[in-house]
């Protein structure tokens, strides 16, 4: 009888911790790998989304209309609208500067903004780079980003350029910049 009983409490005690392990492990601490992501968003920062793409955009109060978006691995992809010919340069970098602000103040998830700036000639059917800028959060910066906004109707500096990576069409030369 000592056997069986033996036998008995041994099956008993496996049925037990089949049970009752998976129970108890979920009770520590859970470390973060492969299959968890840790965010780490400053208060109030917006997480940009697929799903929340379009009404976030929707909020800025643009100047220029959006005419598409991107949204893949952390790098928005964003073109702002030209039609007309009744907007001044100092427009243009503004909406510019709200895009980067947007990208890099509001939102704690993008790494990468990139912006264009296309003229539309309805007449036509054509669309037309003007200006085009690979800003990247690492290279961000408010100073250049309050140059962009204040740069008023004249050329952009150098330096400007070189930090926010924009580069300018000959149309834009030649229809904004040096008429």
């Amino acid at each position: 009888m000592n056997r069986s009983w033996l036998i008995g409490t041994v099956m008993l005690l496996s049925a037990a911790s089949t049970l009752l392990l998976p129970q108890l492990a979920g009770f520590g601490s859970n470390p973060r790998g492969a299959y968890a992501a840790l965010e780490t968003i400053s208060p109030g920062g917006t997480v940009l989304e697929n799903d929340n793409l379009v009404d976030v955009l929707g909020e800025i109060p643009f100047s220029l209309v959006i005419d598409r978006v991107g949204w893949e691995n952390h790098v928005l992809t964003l073109d702002l609208k030209v039609t007309g010919n009744d907007h001044e340069p100092q427009e243009l970098y503004q909406n510019m500067a709200l895009a980067i602000a947007f990208a890099f103040q509001d939102t704690g998830n993008v790494d990468q903004l990139l912006l264009r700036v296309v003229a539309e000639d309805k007449w036509l059917d054509t669309r037309r780079l003007l200006l085009a800028g690979d800003i990247r959060r690492g290279e961000w910066s408010s100073r250049l980003q309050d140059a962009l906004q204040n740069a008023g109707n004249r050329p952009l500096p150098d330096s400007l350029k070189k930090g926010f990576r924009i580069s300018e069409s000959e149309l834009w030369k030649k229809q904004f910049i040096y008429p």
